[in-house]
């Protein structure tokens, strides 16, 4: 399986560092990166082939900067997920598809439910906001394989504690979640995640 991780904003967070915490030093930008990283090491353990791609150049709107949309196209992905960090005062993860009856929304599906079954346990203010279709977002609109955008948790509420403190355990359940999803599409495929099952 070949999978596309774009951790969201801009690489180094110039010019665009997403959400931040008004009084900690933590941008949305290096989270979602360490969470992909973490999570693309994962995938390769699995046998999955991972591209990972940092750009506020989504759609070609940025020209000076590497084309997320157009280097997943073009690599051939079977996979695209979009990792981002949320803000505006609420609590725990939500993940966005194009339809929530097509393949993104089973995709969307199985990462929402590895973030709530691996992390709400250690907080339980961590609660389900759901799967939500959105199709003006040019990662779910623009890219040709079954694509998510997710959003782990809000940086400017309690959830900092999962965010700062449980990484590692936010990039795992991404990766079984995918992992998940193609075990349930593609069954003739197979992937040993090793993620302790």
């Amino acid at each position: 399986m070949r999978v596309f991780l774009n951790p969201g904003h801009a690489l180094g967070g110039n010019p665009d560092s997403g959400f931040s915490h008004p009084r900690l030093q933590l941008r949305e930008c290096n989270l979602a990166l360490t969470y992909g990283s973490l999570c693309g090491r994962y995938l390769e353990l699995a046998g999955c082939a991972v591209k990972l791609l940092q750009s506020h150049n989504l759609s070609g709107e940025n020209p000076g900067y590497p084309c997320v949309v157009d280097m997943a196209n073009q690599w051939g992905a079977d996979v695209f997920v979009s990792i981002h960090v949320n803000a505006g005062g609420g609590r725990g993860p939500e993940t966005y598809c194009y339809r929530t009856d097509g393949a993104g929304g089973q995709l969307a599906a199985c990462i929402q439910h590895q973030l709530l079954w691996g992390l709400a346990p250690y907080d339980r203010g961590y609660v389900d906001r759901g799967i939500k279709e959105h199709p003006s977002f040019c990662v779910l609109r623009n890219t040709i394989m079954p694509a998510v955008l997710v959003e782990v948790g809000f940086i400017d509420s309690d959830d900092v504690g999962i965010l700062t403190q449980h990484g590692d355990d936010i990039a795992r359940a991404i990766a079984q979640g995918i992992a998940d999803y193609w075990r349930d599409t593609k069954t003739s495929v197979p992937i040993d995640m090793l993620l302790g099952e």
